[in-house]
């Protein structure tokens, strides 16, 4: 029978991660990190780490060039967060009061990915004429509702 998974262990391992990366490191790659959750096993072997970034598109670089911070690229936060990973799991363990210490294994968060693909989805059935634009896929047929 499989054990149910500890819910409060994986927000207290997010909120000592997410802590440990604003206040412990200093790598400018990490600046517009977020952890959005985690999922630490049953057994505190591993915990799974899930962040976002910021999309780099969101903001301009730096248009009067002066020199301020970059954005850094998904690859280069993924980089960063493999190579602090080691570093961040003892203090990570005494700050979420855990006796085992879980490896931490970063992924970026499928969400936003995901959110995309259903955009794109809707995008084109509006402009395929299937949805009326602005609608949400609900057809005013001019008739009052009854009630």
């Amino acid at each position: 029978m499989a054990r149910k998974r500890n819910h409060r262990v994986d927000e207290q391992v997010r909120a000592a991660v997410a802590d440990l990366l604003q206040t412990e490191l200093a790598d400018p790659r990490l600046t517009f990190v977020t952890i959005t959750e985690v999922d630490v096993t049953p057994d505190h072997d591993v915990a799974t780490v899930y962040y976002s970034t910021l999309d780099p598109t969101v903001l301009s670089r730096d248009p009067a060039r002066t020199g301020g911070d970059r954005i850094a690229d998904p690859g280069e936060v993924d980089d960063a967060l493999q190579a602090a990973a080691g570093r961040l799991r003892g203090p990570m363990a005494r700050r979420a009061g855990l006796r085992t210490t879980p490896e931490l294994r970063f992924r970026p968060d499928p969400v936003r990915e995901q959110a995309a693909r259903v955009e794109d989805l809707l995008r084109g059935l509006e402009t395929r004429g299937e949805v009326p634009p602005g609608t949400g896929g609900i057809e005013d047929d001019g008739q009052e509702p009854e009630g």
